[in-house]
């Protein structure tokens, strides 16, 4: 049978990804999509071969012809795969007349190490002398005796006192001291170290210690360290017995004359401790006597069983490690696996190896960890190489959140592991891993913190360190390290890469020495500087998003975020450049001080960063503001996929907060391709369950791996796998979080068992941020729980659990009943009592938080949720939506929603025929808007509405925070009118329901989907809507036509419903085979005549 000419399957995928090297599963899934051009093109059939070579025959697997349309989700069926080989793999297909298309071009995957017993690596690290004594001191938290019967209103005091004699005479010493949530300290009387008052945002970063040097405040003879920590009542509460104690950690490093060392810490005996002391306590001649002995901290536990205590040790510098090897065979492929309790980069033989940054990324380091595979062939010589790396504190042990508790995962110091594999062209293969053969030293960057920056000296850079000709002889040999082994699986998802080298827009010198670079758009991303200096000249970089009035850098919203870069100059005499490697900022603004002349545009530039997922979509519409919206939403994403998808890029907290990535997963996953991210994700949020069936309110989790949970933000580890799986339709998401999910509604049913989730609903953040009233969260929980289960019924059909998706069908339809019952009343009113309230948020313009618990409160969030969820008995969802219209209305038409209204507010109104009242909301420039936001500068969604009224209070104010942009859904699915279904995921079939709207013009849209580029574009001249459209080929799609706002559709001149190239499916709904369409409508008047008139 003669082959069709015209297209062939191509973009063929390997779980997901382009040919990827090193994936450790053993039936990894495949995945093409069909070029062809023709109307109606449909693959009937597939069979895919799997081979050792590029040309050879199918000498692995077959898997024959198999009728199917389907060309994502394909298991591959052979034979076990062998770590580190490469398959190619190519796919026949059949068109829609059983005529075979060409064969595809060759793909290929490669295999990881596939199995923990694979791996000869050690891990190996190395820290400075001092760092690792206080590592290995074990220095306890401590706190002086409860007083029972203590009353009071502010702040407490804890005094500590230490009395210590040197065994020899000191060359040098180092105190090292925290507390809970302010410390002073004092030698012999003197201060040295001077309290931090509370600042505007009532969060302190005592987790780690802070270090003065001490060397001239000691005598020889006796003395004394005392310390103070002052406790701040930041609830204006009367205080009791259980707030007398509060912890202190102390390290003192000493350095004899001769060399040797002794540690003295808050572990060593003779501590005595008091509270709320006044006078002179801290003098070396103050008698103690009467103070009792300091005790052990016994760290509090909250609701969700975190504890306030930590590891306080600094993170310490970036290492440089090395060895040489001999190759003496000639070579045919070279391989190198690594991971890192940390961060790394990896040279070879002077050579940066791949352009990952911050590999291998953030997860709970203490469950697993992801190797990075990268193919040196070209790297590796036959002779002597030289095979390197810098090793950085990374996510592992930065300090992380507001109280900056360093070293969350592990008590060992930072780690990298790796094995190099050298195949000769006689088929030998030799391995190099790291073991007790490599040495180390100090690198030139000698401070890398996530939140804080990157500090550089040029002077210390030694020239070839990472060549085979480099002279090592001084420096020191590696430390095996042994920490907790985590699970070490290969990355099967895009690593954070760089995307773009942006320059400024202008240079402003707003006082003598400051220049401030404007680069007009709120971004992640890391400085690149050129510049040329006298040696050891310090250029100091800081970053922020917004600036004060007079022009200058404002960072107060940063909090303890420190954002500040320094490059020591070498003093070459040209230009010298520079790059952090193991930290990145959010910000627009860029400042330098400490140079000498005014820089120019090409002093500093800067790389934007961001998780390498490819982008899908293209948007663009008639209306500025609504284009720049789109813009802000691509870049919110762009700035907070750094790896876990957090809240905010720029302050002390970067977290991966599960109610943002819920609500804005699917806006996500149709702005980039997230099929392997929400599998990281998801896995994350699975990770959390470690302790708790509940999954966490962020993931990874940091001091704990379940940080706490909460209705609407724990839900995201069922909304996560579901999104993954519709926008994708790979089922692979939903097999691997299937227990975890399971476990988590299970435990909501057991404490729940009348079908209110009222009882352990957790954090109760509720609609977070609304700038009206907020919702009742016992309504919040139990529409989110029915959510879970409506999710769990589509995603047990998919995969075929036909007993459990019965089981969950009857658990909503219960959910439901309960839900009518509390919630909504019998004209469609849907309120709820203040009995189970929602945490009060920060304070918002226009908040009502209810003091009284027997009021009602009706919200718009509470009818979006009771709508959305399909919660609303049916002959009422008219009712109730005309109500939530009025709502609106009675707000000026502007949003009453928090971050979980908003994101369905425009959806549920379309879906209730008020798509005119969706796009007046769209297009408000009113507080609170999208508009305003846009009017008021914003170039990414903000945190907060208010943002811009809100500089006084920088406890909770990011001008970056994605949440708010999850509005692009509607945009995409509603505006340009493409979905997928349930029964159908993926985009396989394709659902349409475009909602056309005069004042939006035009409207273009492109989504790259599972099976190719689907397009929507639409035009209105008049009240006549051109519509064109395009499905791609092996998919169809389905026109409810009843469910637009438009009427007398025509293609090609002729009514829909007498065009042949269209099929009735019966009740106004139309099915489309692949290709290009152009329809003409009518546009029907608006629903709600006050909602057009704006």
């Amino acid at each position: 049978m003669a082959a069709v000419n015209a297209a062939k399957p191509a973009g063929l995928r390997c779980d997901s990804l382009l040919e990827p090297l090193g994936i450790d599963t053993s039936a990894p899934v495949l995945s093409w999509r069909l070029i062809d051009s023709r109307q109606g093109a449909m693959q009937t059939a597939y069979e895919v071969t799997v081979s050792t070579s590029a040309s050879g025959k199918a000498d692995v697997w077959d898997s024959g012809k198999i009728a199917s349309s389907q060309s994502a989700g394909i298991p591959y069926g052979g034979p076990a795969l062998q770590p580190s080989h490469r398959y190619f793999w190519r796919v026949q297909v059949w068109d829609k007349d059983g005529k075979p298309y060409p064969v595809s071009d060759a793909s290929w995957w490669e295999t990881g190490l596939m199995d923990a017993s694979n791996w000869k690596a050690m891990w190996i690290g190395h820290e400075p002398d001092e760092l690792h004594a206080l590592r290995n001191s074990g220095a306890p938290w401590i706190t002086n005796a409860k007083v029972s019967n203590y009353s009071a209103s502010g702040d407490t005091h804890h005094e500590y006192r230490f009395q210590f004699s040197p065994a020899k005479t000191v060359a040098r010493a180092d105190l090292y001291t925290t507390g809970e949530d302010a410390t002073a300290a004092w030698v012999n009387g003197k201060q040295v170290r001077v309290a931090g008052t509370l600042p505007k945002w009532k969060q302190t970063p005592w987790g780690t210690y802070e270090m003065q040097d001490v060397t001239t405040d000691l005598s020889d003879g006796k003395n004394v360290v005392a310390v103070e920590v002052t406790h701040f009542n930041v609830s204006s509460r009367a205080m009791g017995a259980a707030d007398t104690q509060t912890p202190m950690s102390m390290c003192l490093y000493l350095v004899y004359k001769d060399g040797t060392t002794e540690l003295l810490s808050s572990a060593s005996p003779g501590w005595k401790a008091s509270l709320d002391q006044k006078g002179n306590w801290y003098a070396a001649e103050f008698n103690d006597a009467t103070w009792a002995p300091a005790e052990a901290y016994a760290p509090h536990s909250d609701q969700f069983g975190a504890t306030t205590q930590g590891l306080p040790w600094p993170a310490g510098p970036v290492s440089a490690l090395r060895r040489t090897f001999d190759e003496r065979k000639p070579i045919a492929s070279a391989r190198l696996y690594a991971t890192a309790m940390g961060a790394y980069k990896f040279h070879l033989n002077g050579e940066v190896v791949g352009d990952q940054v911050l590999a291998p990324g953030w997860m709970d380091f203490r469950e697993h960890v992801p190797y990075q595979v990268y193919d040196v062939t070209k790297q590796v010589k036959q002779g002597k190489n030289a095979i390197a790396a810098y090793l950085a504190p990374g996510w592992y042990s930065t300090p992380l959140m507001w109280f900056r508790q360093g070293n969350n995962y592990g008590t060992t110091q930072p780690a990298i592991k790796a094995q190099l594999r050298v195949e000769h062209t006689d088929g030998s293969v030799e391995w190099i891993a790291t073991d007790e053969l490599w040495k180390a030293e100090t690198s030139p960057t000698a401070f890398a913190e996530i939140y804080d920056g990157e500090t550089y000296d040029a002077r210390l850079f030694k020239t070839g360190w990472d060549t085979a000709s480099f002279a090592d002889s001084t420096w020191k040999s590696v430390t095996l390290v042994n920490p907790h082994e985590p699970k070490i699986v290969s990355q099967y998802f895009q690593p954070i890469r760089e995307e773009s080298v942006m320059t400024a827009k202008a240079i402003t010198n707003p006082a003598p020495g400051v220049y401030i670079y404007d680069f007009g758009q709120n971004m992640s991303a890391v400085p690149k500087l050129m510049i040329a200096g006298k040696r050891g000249q310090n250029i100091r970089l800081r970053f922020a998003e917004v600036l004060n009035e007079d022009g200058t850098m404002y960072t107060e919203n940063l909090r303890t975020a420190k954002a500040t870069d320094h490059f020591i100059l070498a003093g070459t005499g040209k230009p010298e450049t520079w790059q952090p490697q193991f930290t990145y900022h959010g910000f627009r603004y860029l400042e330098i001080t400490g140079v000498d002349v005014m820089p120019t545009l090409d002093t500093v530039k800067v790389a934007v960063l961001h998780t390498a997922a490819p982008f899908t979509t293209e948007f663009a519409t008639g209306d500025t503001m609504v284009n720049k919206l789109w813009s802000n939403v691509l870049w919110g994403q762009r700035s907070n996929f750094v790896g876990v998808p957090t809240d905010c890029p720029q302050r002390d907290e970067r977290l991966g907060w599960s109610a943002d990535a819920q609500v804005f997963w699917r806006t996500a996953a149709f702005n980039m391709d997230l099929t392997t991210f929400s599998q990281k994700y998801a896995s994350d949020l699975q990770g959390t369950q470690a302790s708790s069936p509940m999954y966490g309110i962020f993931a990874p989790g940091t001091s704990t791996p379940n940080p706490g949970y909460g209705a609407a933000w724990s839900d995201a580890g069922v909304i996560v796998p579901w999104t993954g799986w519709i926008q994708s339709g790979n089922p692979k998401i939903i097999d691997e979080n299937w227990d975890g999910m399971v476990k988590y509604l299970t435990a909501i049913e057991k404490g729940n068992p009348d079908f209110l989730w009222r009882n352990g609903f957790g954090a109760a953040f509720g609609d977070w941020l609304t700038p009206t009233i907020t919702t009742p969260e016992d309504l919040v929980a139990t529409a989110y729980w029915a959510y879970d289960v409506s999710m769990m019924r589509d995603m047990a059909l998919a995969t075929k659990r036909t007993a459990e998706a019965e089981q969950y069908a009857a658990m909503f339809a219960k959910i439901k009943t309960a839900f009518q019952k509390a919630y909504i009343h019998s004209d469609g009113f849907v309120g709820a009592n203040d009995a189970y309230p929602s945490i009060p948020p920060p304070t918002m313009a226009g908040t009502d938080v209810s003091t009284d618990k027997n009021r009602v409160i009706e919200t718009q969030t509470g009818y979006v949720l009771a709508l959305h969820m399909r919660l609303m008995p049916e002959e009422l969802r008219s009712a109730a939506a005309a109500k939530l219209v009025k709502k609106i209305e009675e707000n000026h038409w502007l949003l009453g929603t928090g971050f979980l209204g908003t994101p369905y507010l425009l959806e549920v109104l379309s879906d209730t025929g008020h798509s005119d009242v969706a796009y007046r909301l769209l297009l408000n420039k009113d507080y609170p808007s999208w508009g305003y936001l846009i009017d008021h500068g914003a170039t990414t969604t903000w945190e907060r509405w208010n943002g811009d009224t809100m500089r006084n209070d920088p406890s909770m104010n990011s001008y970056n925070h994605y949440a708010y942009g999850a509005v692009a859904e509607w945009m995409y699915r509603y505006a340009a009118g493409i979905d997928t279904v349930s029964n159908d995921a993926g985009f396989h079939t394709i659902a349409l329901h475009p909602n056309f709207d005069a004042r939006l013009g035009h409207l273009d849209f492109t989504y790259q989907s599972p099976y190719g580029p689907v397009k929507s574009s639409w035009k209105i001249a008049g009240d006549q809507v051109a519509w064109e459209l395009t499905i791609p080929p092996n998919t169809t799609a389905q026109l409810p036509v009843i469910s637009t706002n438009a009427t007398a559709f025509t293609l090609n001149g002729e009514l829909i419903g007498q065009s042949a190239k269209v099929h009735a499916m019966g009740d106004g709904v139309y099915e489309l085979a692949a290709g290009n369409y152009s329809f003409k409508a009518k546009l029907a008047q608006a629903s709600t005549s006050a909602a057009a008139t704006k």
